[in-house]
């Protein structure tokens, strides 16, 4: 509870798992599901309560045809359009679309997609999920209203969007974006079927960037998209962020948040209002010690307003009022 002081905010718990990767809560505020990595399994728990109401085995058969005992579960993602939720399965390569509307019925479709399933985001509709097939090297697109494989999206290697970024171009309309692992590569494809059909679910464009990346951010009111670049060796590299602008789709700035031996650059998150961008630094070789900072930015000039230091690793940032509203 949000509302208490530090020692009293912990009023349920529950364990779901030795090993998970992602939580999500049902639209109406009832359930949490939690997905295993290991056991491979997810859990549907009372929200309140935390009481667990149900444990869902990951085991299946994979979209090669093989039996597969033990698929980890990636990302889990509340529809904004049904009362259902989005569940990833890495091995299955899988999505399965959990209707939670009766849980003592619990209805599960399963819509084979590609491996390895991993993390992804919403179009601007709500209606399609795009997610991240890193082993396929493809974007994957489900369609959460007729519940079936939307397209696959051939990308370079390793796409990683993470919570992803939309917005819109000149030429193709409404995109999506995302960076990737392997390579040092921001791929954008056009997402608007209903406006933009000869546009949907192409790559629209490519743009190079200096090394790969785990996240892309932007947001509605911005002009701007950010790109990590953390997987790349250089220390230079990985401890910079590019900016790339919309209309232009070239990269006009490339920020060095620090130059401290051993730390990165990793992360952007915009505040509500599409003003700031916060971004994340943190020591890779010594994150048990709080010496990472969240470095502030004027999301128009690119210039830097403020830190926050004295924090233990921090990665992920996560604005409450973007993430219930999937902007994006």
């Amino acid at each position: 509870d949000l509302w208490q002081n530090p020692d009293k905010m912990k009023v349920a718990e529950v364990q779901i798992a030795y090993d998970a990767r992602d939580v999500a809560v049902s639209g109406d505020g009832k359930y949490v599901v939690g997905g295993g990595y290991w056991p491979p399994h997810f859990v549907i728990a009372d929200a309140e309560t935390m009481e667990p109401l149900k444990v869902v085995s990951a085991r299946g058969v994979n979209v090669d045809g093989e039996y597969v005992n033990e698929s980890r579960v990636a990302a889990i993602y509340d529809t904004p359009l049904q009362s259902s939720w989005l569940v990833s399965m890495k091995e299955l390569g899988q999505m399965w679309q959990v209707d939670y509307s009766d849980i003592d019925n619990l209805k599960i479709t399963k819509m084979d997609t590609s491996k390895f399933l991993h993390d992804g985001f919403y179009d601007p509709t709500g209606r399609y999920f795009q997610i991240a097939a890193n082993a396929s090297n493809q974007m994957v697109v489900v369609d959460t209203e007729t519940q079936k494989l939307e397209a696959r999206i051939d990308t370079d290697k390793l796409p990683h969007p993470g919570p992803g970024a939309n917005w819109n171009d000149p030429q193709c309309g409404p995109v999506g974006g995302t960076t990737h692992l392997g390579v040092g590569k921001v791929t954008v494809w056009g997402n608007d079927p209903a406006g933009h059909k000869d546009q949907a679910w192409k790559i629209c464009y490519e743009v190079e960037t200096d090394g790969p990346g785990v996240f892309i951010r932007t947001h509605p009111k911005s002009k701007y998209v950010w790109a990590d670049q953390t997987k790349h060796p250089e220390p230079e590299v990985q401890q910079s962020v590019q900016v790339i602008d919309k209309e232009s789709r070239e990269i006009v700035k490339t920020i060095r948040l620090t130059e401290k031996p051993g730390y990165a650059a990793v992360h952007m998150e915009f505040n509500n209002d599409g003003s700031e961008v916060w971004v994340s630094v943190w020591n890779r070789k010594d994150s048990k010690e709080p010496n990472g900072e969240i470095i502030i930015y004027d999301a128009n000039t690119l210039d830097e307003k403020a830190r926050v230091k004295g924090l233990f690793a921090p990665t992920g940032k996560f604005n409450v009022h973007n993430r219930i509203n999937h902007v994006t």
